[in-house]
């Protein structure tokens, strides 16, 4: 199997964060691994990889820090305490570590997708950190390559919360954090109107962007328009339902820098959602047994002193769990 040789770097043991007696935390629940170590199991089961590179954000001239962010919110999400429900000691969360980065993005990207396959591949649920969000193209698609080995003429389905509709073309042939969803459109493997943009907004995105969704007609919600109808949870979980309805498998990727709340992200926002609605949706989908993966991205610790973006990614990540656990 190609996806079998992936290799990772393992997680410092410091971020696993123990509690008191009587008082355990995340990192004491969390169970270390390698990918080659990996098995299918009657247990749910969530492997969390984490992309540390942001190349692809300084290639589309954003603010670079995202490498450092998935060791910043494993180390915030794993002081948090266990959640009440018990289905929490019947569910496995490896921590399968970071990928190797390469000086050559294609290369680490490669890493990425063939990480993300092989979880798959073994039937657990892909937790994936960013790094820029250049990585949800291998991610997802390499999400999707290790459930087709599973699944009889599947059908995938993404939703991309994030003001950017990120379908940039390649520039010197190369991806950047404005490009993955015209790689996964163009790829043919998640037909047009299976992706769906959930919050992009005028004034982050060319015309052209908008007219090259509209072409292959993947449906944009636009940020004005949401708030427009009101409440975001209600119609994020409408959409999720229906793209559930008609697929086989779906994929859910955050990008931080939808969150008004927040300022250590590649691309920081002044108007966006706020924390408290990405985790609502982070709690949906992870109740929505068809979510195959989830990701966040762009979380850039550097560029918060306070450590509050990692503190909200987190958060996010959190809910996204006690959807899990409500299954």
């Amino acid at each position: 199997m190609r996806f079998a040789n992936v290799k990772t770097t393992q997680t410092p043991q410091n971020l696993f964060f123990e509690g008191r007696s009587g008082d355990p935390r995340l990192g004491q629940w969390a169970q270390p691994t390698t990918l080659d170590q990996l098995t299918p199991s009657k247990q749910s089961t969530m492997v969390l990889i984490g992309a540390p590179d942001d190349t692809g954000v300084t290639l589309n001239r954003g603010r670079a820090g995202a490498n450092a962010g998935p060791d910043a919110v494993r180390a915030a999400f794993y002081k948090f305490a266990w959640p009440k429900s018990k289905n929490l000691e019947k569910t496995r969360w490896l921590d399968a570590g970071n990928i190797l980065v390469s000086e050559k993005i294609l290369v680490t990207h490669e890493h990425a997708y063939n990480a993300a396959a092989l979880i798959a591949l073994n039937s657990a649920t892909v937790v994936a950190l960013g790094g820029g969000h250049d990585f949800a193209a291998p991610h997802i698609l390499g999400t999707f390559s290790g459930l087709k080995t599973r699944l009889k003429n599947p059908k995938y389905g993404v939703i991309n919360v994030d003001p950017h509709l990120d379908v940039r073309e390649f520039e010197h042939k190369l991806p950047n954090s404005g490009t993955p969803f015209r790689q996964i459109l163009e790829s043919g493997i998640v037909k047009g109107p299976n992706l769906i943009q959930f919050g992009a907004r005028e004034g982050r995105n060319a015309r052209a962007h908008f007219e090259f969704c509209r072409k292959y007609k993947a449906p944009v919600h636009e940020l004005d328009e949401i708030r427009h109808k009101g409440d975001a949870a209600k119609q994020f979980q409408k959409l999720l339902t229906q793209l559930s309805t008609r697929c086989d498998a779906v994929a859910l990727t955050i990008d931080m820098d939808s969150c008004a709340d927040i300022e250590g992200v590649s691309a920081a926002p002044v108007i966006g959602f706020s924390p408290w609605e990405l985790c609502q949706f982070a709690r949906l989908a992870g109740a929505n047994k068809k979510i195959a993966m989830f990701e966040l991205a762009e979380i850039a610790p550097v560029l918060d002193p306070t450590g509050r973006a990692a503190r909200i990614g987190a958060e996010v990540l959190f809910h996204f769990l006690l959807g899990r656990l409500s299954l």
